[in-house]
């Protein structure tokens, strides 16, 4: 026992000797992480806080930033102490393998998400259609956004679906151009119908002056001549403005004996 115990002490101590620069090098590499870390994600804060990101993604980005950063520190310090970490690597990497693989809707939806705000093809309260829904945009979530039907519908759309098609934002410019098609019969004056609508689009102060309204002759259709009125106006007045023209319009084709002919055909008999 007199010979062993000098011997394990001595075991011991090299043990000691070769353990403490090691705890020393992973306290100071966790420090510096700790430190790299915190500044890393304030610099991410600071940038969403320009260029004016959601909330809810910024939120999002920042904690999946923070487990990554984490993540790789942990591995660092467990490789620092003599861990074999390739297998940690491996078992991470098959682990995300099979997370994505079961989340690939729910990501999928994520980065959607992540591509609706930063690129920003409509905005909350904006008259868009997506995936075939037509309505007001209430909400744009990392995952779907909510609209509002014109029938009062609250629909939820997964974002995979909104940046998979074609999205037209009705109001996404400052102003819309509308097109009204007014069919008078061949026998009445086409000049005087003209100067009648243009009369009409000069009394109303919502009809925009630039781009200058303009009235066509589209079509020699079978029952009718078809006049094209092309105007614009701002969003919040378009939908009035449009269903206002067509009624005084209406009107005064009838004070002025303008007709809008139904369609008719002429039938010819022949006799045997």
């Amino acid at each position: 026992m007199a010979i062993e115990l000098p011997q394990m002490l001595n075991g011991y101590l090299i043990n000691l000797e070769t353990f403490i620069p090691k705890a020393i090098s992973t306290i100071i590499i966790f420090v510096i992480g700790f430190i790299a870390i915190k500044i890393i994600v304030r610099l991410v804060a600071r940038f969403f806080d320009k260029v004016d990101f959601d909330r809810a993604v910024e939120t999002f980005l920042e904690n999946v930033l923070k487990i990554v950063l984490w993540s790789i520190l942990v591995v660092v310090m467990l490789s620092n102490i003599g861990v074999n970490v390739s297998g940690i690597i491996a078992g991470l990497g098959i682990m995300g393998f099979i997370v994505g693989f079961a989340l690939k809707d729910t990501l999928g939806n994520l980065a959607s998400g992540v591509f609706i705000l930063f690129h920003k093809p409509f905005r909350i309260g904006d008259w868009v259609e997506v995936g075939g829904i037509k309505g007001t945009v209430q909400s744009i979530g990392v995952a779907a956004c909510i609209i509002h039907t014109f029938e009062n519908q609250k629909v939820t759309i997964p974002n995979s679906l909104i940046w998979g098609s074609a999205i037209t934002n009705y109001t996404g410019l400052k102003h819309r151009k509308m097109e009204l098609i007014f069919g008078i019969s061949y026998e009445d004056d086409m000049n005087k119908a003209i100067r009648v609508i243009d009369n009409v689009l000069k009394k109303d102060d919502r009809v925009l002056e630039d781009p200058e309204p303009q009235i066509l002759v589209k079509d020699l259709a079978d029952s009718s001549v078809n006049l094209s009125v092309r105007v614009c106006a701002k969003n919040d007045v378009f939908m009035a403005l449009k269903w206002d023209l067509i009624k005084k319009v209406k009107e005064e084709f009838d004070k002025h004996k303008i007709s809008i002919p139904y369609p008719q055909r002429d039938v010819h008999m022949k006799r045997r």
